[in-house]
């Protein structure tokens, strides 16, 4: 099944992204790095180093300009979660979110991985029920929640999680509301070669410069397709959020309003105790965090 690059046109080139600028995977810097990933953390305990930690990371700006890099980051990598704000970027430009007269908290819970409290489960079901779905049409699956309060008293009162519990239950939802408004079946929709996920895998062509027909694939803990794809070119297509100078006019239109959603509910983005949530609100929306996996303070 051909991508869907039809959003993707608008005098700004091709898909993969405006002609006047340069990804990190096209050059800017000799991204070849050590064949092993540097070591990023120590952790100690008393006077002894604990454990080490190797990563990759990068800093790059919306010209595709790399800014600075710790090891390889022309390898590919599954961004899985980060990406959720890309990946909410059809819901937008489609027209399904206006389409169903939905808002910021909506968008918001779409880029989120959120722990599961009532504030966000009561969103979904909501949601779900404003375009005429049900929790059966979801293909997430159903966990406790992350939450451990709520998983608790939900254990107490023998409650049985739903798929509104799943930490994904937004960004499905977001998926489901683009296929409805789209005129495409619902079931399957977490497929490969479905139109929804082509839809996405276009959009995520253009926003990081790169043909991705070829990319590796997997299948993510919420069902979808995860993509491989180098962490510079991740970089560049979370940086072009934050400054779309160069996208067409409907996409950066789409952006805009993702970012707005994205900062201004940050506990929507995941909840009490992430460092999501905690980041943003320290930083009073000057910051726009998601991170792969929830990171939790020890009490």
């Amino acid at each position: 099944m051909s991508h869907d690059h039809s959003s993707c046109c608008g005098g700004h080139g091709d898909h993969h992204g405006h002609a006047d600028h340069h990804t990190p995977a096209e050059g800017h810097a000799d991204l070849s790095g050590p064949p092993e990933a540097p070591i990023l953390v120590e952790v100690t305990r008393g006077g002894m180093v604990e454990s080490v930690h190797r990563g990759r990371a990068c800093i790059v700006d919306s010209d595709g300009r790399v800014l600075a890099q710790w090891g390889d980051i022309q390898a590919p990598v599954y961004p899985r979660s980060a990406i959720k704000a890309i990946q909410a970027i059809p819901l937008v430009e489609t027209g399904a979110l206006d389409a169903y007269e939905l808002g910021d908290q909506e968008l918001a819970l779409a880029c989120s991985s959120h722990h599961g409290e009532i504030r966000h489960t009561r969103i979904a079901e909501a949601w779900i029920k404003r375009i005429g779905l049900t929790v059966k049409d979801y293909e997430c699956g159903a966990h406790l929640p992350t939450d451990t309060e709520t998983a608790h008293e939900m254990i107490r009162h023998g409650e049985t999680p739903t798929a509104f519990h799943n930490n994904c239950s937004g960004k499905h939802a977001g998926f489901l509301t683009t296929a409805l408004h789209k005129g495409e079946p619902t079931k399957g929709y977490v497929r490969f070669d479905h139109p929804v996920q082509q839809r996405i895998l276009g959009v995520m062509e253009q926003m990081t410069g790169q043909d991705l027909s070829q990319a590796p694939w997997g299948v993510d803990g919420c069902a979808i397709p995860t993509i491989g794809i180098p962490l510079g070119a991740i970089a560049y297509a979370m940086a072009r959020i934050g400054d779309p100078k160069d996208l067409p006019d409907s996409r950066a239109e789409a952006v805009a309003r993702i970012r707005r959603a994205w900062r201004s509910h940050p506990h929507l983005i995941a909840g009490k105790d992430s460092f999501d949530t905690g980041m943003m609100q320290a930083a009073g929306g000057l910051v726009l965090v998601k991170a792969l996996l929830h990171i939790r303070r020890c009490r």
